[in-house]
């Protein structure tokens, strides 16, 4: 479980301030899932996200880019986000550390949207731009 939840941090972290649609995030780690011999049944998931949400630096927020905190009840923690289309959503300290951005690294907006762009490039073109 834990090669899941790593493998899931970093692919909510390098979709960066826009976050992992839930329903996206099984697609995501399938690959991890298939290596550590776990299905993504809906008792992993459950706990999956369960342990993901659990994490001070990762927010589970409803749909939309503004989207709102989201707290449902945990055995229906699964299907209410992906019906209600949630979000991971990691924090700001974390998608910087994701990039190598570290304490007081100053720079500008530019450097750090560019920073960004390496850093979703192995995402597909619509998560770059």
């Amino acid at each position: 479980m834990d090669t899941l939840v790593a493998a899931a941090l970093e692919e909510v972290c390098a979709r960066l301030s826009r976050g992992l649609p839930v329903t996206a995030l099984w697609t995501a780690i399938s690959g991890s899932s298939a290596a550590a011999g776990l299905p993504l049944d809906a008792a992993v998931k459950r706990v999956l996200l369960a342990r993901l949400t659990a994490l001070p630096v990762i927010n589970l927020v409803e749909g939309g880019r503004e989207g709102a905190p989201f707290h449902p009840a945990e055995e229906d923690l699964v299907e209410e986000a992906e019906r209600r289309g949630a979000r991971l959503v990691a924090s700001a300290a974390l998608r910087d550390n994701f990039l190598g951005i570290y304490d007081d690294q100053k720079m500008s907006d530019d450097q750090k949207t560019t920073l960004e762009r390496i850093g979703a490039s192995r995402l597909s073109a619509a998560y770059i731009f």
